[in-house]
């Protein structure tokens, strides 16, 4: 394309957006009178004329297509399963989370109660003990008890003088607070309090 035919559509450019407005029914009177005029003296514009008059009167003759049954129950169901995704990865990334600071606290607890229990269950006279009543029982609970509470200082004393299982034991509560506000902000309105 040499410079005169780029000139030339750029002049018969503004008219073929007057077209198309035209068609719309948005060309304001001024524009359309100078579009007929222009029309009436430009061939070339007169066949791009003609060509966009006759496929608008097809599309306007032709049946407005349908879409299938279903089609507004299958796209809302499409669309609920897009925004579903990235829930279900956050669920199972804050779930994961979740177990993770809940072993940090409760395995400890468990290791000084198996630890505990074994003490307890070396020696014969508490064997005895618990085979022979309730009194018993009540008594091997209430030791039990007092192992977990003399483990749970033991383990208390040994993490005061050590900044890292401070540092665990923070890091732990701040992955539990985390994991509930990814669970509340995840679940659906009104199912958790």
């Amino acid at each position: 394309m040499n410079n005169d035919e780029k000139d030339e559509a750029m002049v018969h450019k503004p008219y073929h957006a007057w077209m198309q407005a035209l068609l719309d029914g948005a060309l304001a009177a001024p524009a359309r009178v100078q579009l007929e005029e222009h029309l009436a003296g430009c061939q070339n514009c007169q066949a791009n004329w003609a060509a966009l008059s006759a496929v608008d009167r097809l599309f306007k003759a032709a049946p407005m297509a349908a879409p299938r049954g279903g089609f507004a129950g299958r796209f809302k169901a499409r669309q609920a399963q897009r925004r579903a995704r990235p829930r279900l990865v956050w669920g199972a990334v804050a779930l994961g989370g979740g177990a993770v600071a809940a072993s940090a606290v409760v395995v400890p607890l468990g290791v000084a109660l198996i630890w505990s229990l074994l003490r307890v269950a070396q020696q014969p006279a508490t064997f005895v003990a618990l085979t022979a009543g309730t009194s018993a029982t009540v008594d091997f609970a209430n030791t039990v008890f007092d192992a977990l509470l003399i483990a749970g200082r033991a383990l208390l004393a040994g993490a005061l003088a050590q900044p890292l299982a401070w540092a665990g034991a923070a890091l732990a509560l701040a992955l539990t607070a985390a994991w509930l506000v990814v669970i509340r902000k995840l679940a659906p309105q009104g199912s958790v309090r």
